[in-house]
């Protein structure tokens, strides 16, 4: 028996899409990943996203199938049906930055809260080690 999640709405997707752009814009420029994890019973679903933001009107290098997959699991996210949070880090230099989806919208971790979210087992609760080298700094407000 799989994970069941929410069916998202057309205003879900819609959402989404909003949020995915402004975060992905706000990542700037480089090499970056996005990390949403969506709990439901018996456990949770995480995705990841690979994305190199280009120069200013060079858009980006991502696959097309990871960022409809993404932005699909996004969509349920913020149907706030599943607890939920998304990471962005960002290599070279080094540093993460989070986000928890409360009533489907996503609201900034503070350094310390994405330190927290990192060094936790999403699964068991568990401490974890953090991941060496890397920043953890205040999520920006991500504007809907």
């Amino acid at each position: 028996m799989g994970i069941r999640l929410h069916d998202p709405s057309d205003r879900d997707y819609d959402k989404a899409f909003d949020i995915f752009d402004r975060v992905t814009e706000e990542a700037g420029l480089g090499t970056h990943c996005l990390t949403l994890s969506v709990t439901s019973d018996p456990g949770a679903v995480i995705i990841s996203f690979p994305f190199t933001n280009l120069a200013v009107d060079e858009g980006m290098i991502a696959s097309l199938t990871e960022m409809h997959d993404f932005t699909a699991l996004l969509a349920i996210a913020v149907s706030g049906a599943h607890p939920s949070g998304m990471v962005l880090r960002t290599l070279n230099p080094e540093r993460a930055c989070g986000w928890r989806f409360t009533d489907g919208d996503p609201l900034p971790l503070t350094a310390a809260e994405t330190f927290d979210a990192y060094a936790t087992n999403i699964l068991t609760g568990e401490p974890m080690a953090p991941m060496p080298g890397t920043q953890y700094t205040d999520a920006p407000v991500i504007h809907i």
